[in-house]
């Protein structure tokens, strides 16, 4: 029996065909600008990430000045100079830090850090949508991220330099777990008037130690490092009291701490005492010296994915023992030449003084004696 079709039918299924495949063909494009696309990530990670993210907390001790070494006639190593940071701190064991400012810290800059693994992804994702809306530019750094950018001094606001932060603060919570990040962060970031920790910041603005802080205390200490300057008490008790009863409020809200403790808080007097500040003496280096700290930070740079600043507190806290080739006999004798100008003639014909600069370096080995 034939059965005749409908007129249209072919022409129907003709063009549902055609609509079909150019769907097809649009999504299997879009999957394999996908692949490319994940392909190309996994590429830049690999070549670009992985290599910066071995952090290691014992590289970046904190309260340890590095010493430059030289070997003397007799081929004993006799040190040179100090090189020691400027940095006024005193390191405190994370037990003698009192558990409401650790409170205090979490429930201001990251609530939920006991239960994120270094990023926090709810808040990454709306820092990131802030971004492609017009808003913040970046945000959402958790305490983990905010210790790798203090102790890396990579803070350049970059989409890749927020990337790697991403990843180091993933790869840093495998190593150390939440109570030694807390003690490193307490003891790393800047809490105003020249103080590095919270022992510094605790003798600065209430002439105690840290462990005899009250809560009330704690809480206008944490809130100064948001923005030091703007919550300094020392410059306006008011935006730091304003800045501790937000901190305070939080911990309430998030149960750290119970109504009536929240108000005895809030309500308790803050009797700062500003300390002398001792005189600061800079150090001056000799121009061999100052050689040698240049080297040796650029290679920390070039070995640790550093930026030079990064690189040279880590010089300056790290406790290196750096051994020069420095000969202070050939020294002395090129600075009795350079003591004086009457030994740096003039050019011919004026009374200009000739600009002048030595090195003094072995031929057979070429270590550099003198500069």
């Amino acid at each position: 029996m034939d059965i005749a079709k409908e007129p249209g039918t072919e022409k129907r299924s003709g063009k549902a065909g055609r609509i079909l495949s150019i769907i097809g063909t649009i999504l299997l494009i879009g999957v394999v600008t996908g692949l490319i696309f994940v392909c190309i990530f996994a590429f830049y990670v690999k070549t670009c990430i992985t290599p910066s993210l071995d952090l290691d907390l014992n590289d970046f001790t904190l309260n340890q000045s590095s010493i430059i070494y030289y070997k003397d006639s007799n081929g004993d190593y006799q040190k040179l100079t100090t090189v020691s940071s400027s940095e006024n701190r005193i390191w405190v064991d994370g037990d003698q830090i009192p558990q409401h400012m650790k409170d205090a810290l979490v429930a201001i800059e990251d609530k939920r850090f006991y239960t994120h693994k270094g990023v926090d992804w709810f808040r990454t994702a709306h820092a990131a949508l802030n971004m492609f809306t017009g808003g913040s530019t970046f945000g959402g750094s958790t305490i983990t991220q905010q210790l790798i950018k203090n102790l890396t001094q990579q803070d350049d606001i970059t989409v890749q330099r927020k990337l790697l932060e991403i990843f180091q603060a993933l790869d840093f919570e495998k190593k150390y777990d939440k109570e030694e990040i807390l003690e490193w962060y307490l003891n790393a970031v800047y809490f105003g008037e020249g103080c590095y920790g919270v022992e510094t910041a605790a003798q600065k603005y209430f002439g105690k130690d840290v462990w005899d802080l009250s809560l009330a205390e704690s809480a206008a200490i944490v809130g100064i490092t948001n923005k030091p300057t703007y919550y300094d008490p020392f410059y306006n008790q008011e935006n730091n009291k304003e800045r501790q009863e937000t901190i305070l409020r939080e911990m309430y809200d998030q149960g750290y701490i119970d109504y009536d403790t929240y108000i005895a808080a809030v309500n308790e007097p803050l009797n700062f005492a500003h300390s002398p500040e001792d005189a600061g003496v800079q150090q001056i280096y000799s121009y061999y010296e100052e050689v040698v700290i240049d080297d040796v930070i650029r290679d920390l740079m070039k070995q640790n994915s550093l930026s030079y600043n990064a690189a040279e507190h880590m010089l300056k806290n790290g406790g290196y023992l750096i051994y020069s080739c420095f000969d202070p006999n050939v020294q002395y004798h090129v600075d009795n030449i350079y003591a004086t100008t009457d030994n740096i003639p003039t050019t011919w014909g004026s009374n200009q003084q000739l600009q002048s600069a030595i090195v003094i370096m072995d031929p057979y080995t070429g270590e550099i004696k003198a500069l």
